[in-house]
């Protein structure tokens, strides 16, 4: 079994222009990557699933900026071994939420697989427990049409103000345009002081 986590091969430049760019998470077959543009004045990062030819193939939006701290939303392109599946997640600074899209390749262009509209989430004891987060990422690809999801919950403690992160494991089948839950993995708490 082949596994392809893009994260691990990044590769940053910059224009010659004012706007800097970053081109990470290539593609196993070096064809696509995600580019990211930095904002002109008063704009946020532009990001786009591209060909490495610098072609764009879908326009995946802009990312939060948080005004108080300038702190930016992180992304996550995770693909699978043949190319043809990719799985784009941002997750904000701090406790705000994070999503996951679903790509796939059809020779032609990308288009989206909508994931199941009711997740499975983590157990966590809300009497006990503020929830400030919830984000859905991406973890690698079993294999095409095939991906595992981490499903995670954060809050702070009522009582004792400790951050609490309750995490799930989820493997989702996908067949372009459809998407069904095939295994969902038991609830894992963490507590940080």
């Amino acid at each position: 079994m082949s596994l392809f986590v893009a994260s691990a091969f990044c590769v940053t430049h910059f224009c010659p222009s004012l706007a800097a760019e970053e081109i990470k998470y290539p593609s196993p077959d070096g064809r696509f990557a995600l580019r990211i543009t930095a904002p002109q004045e008063g704009a946020g990062r532009k990001v786009d699933l591209i060909e490495t030819s610098g072609k764009i193939l879908v326009d995946l939006g802009k990312l939060y900026i948080e005004p108080e701290t300038s702190l930016r939303e992180e992304t996550i392109l995770v693909w699978s071994a043949d190319s043809k599946w990719a799985a784009y997640a941002t997750r904000g600074p701090g406790y705000r939420s994070g999503n996951t899209t679903i790509y796939y390749w059809n020779d032609v262009a990308f288009e989206e697989v909508r994931l199941p509209a009711n997740l499975p989430e983590p157990k966590m004891d809300t009497s006990k427990v503020k929830l400030k987060g919830y984000a859905v990422e991406p973890v690698r690809w079993l294999k095409p049409g095939e991906l595992e999801l981490s499903n995670e919950l954060s809050g702070f403690g009522r009582d004792d103000g400790k951050k609490y992160t309750a995490k799930i494991v989820i493997t989702v089948q996908l067949t372009a345009p459809h998407a069904s839950v095939k295994k969902v993995g038991k609830t894992k708490t963490e507590v940080d002081e």
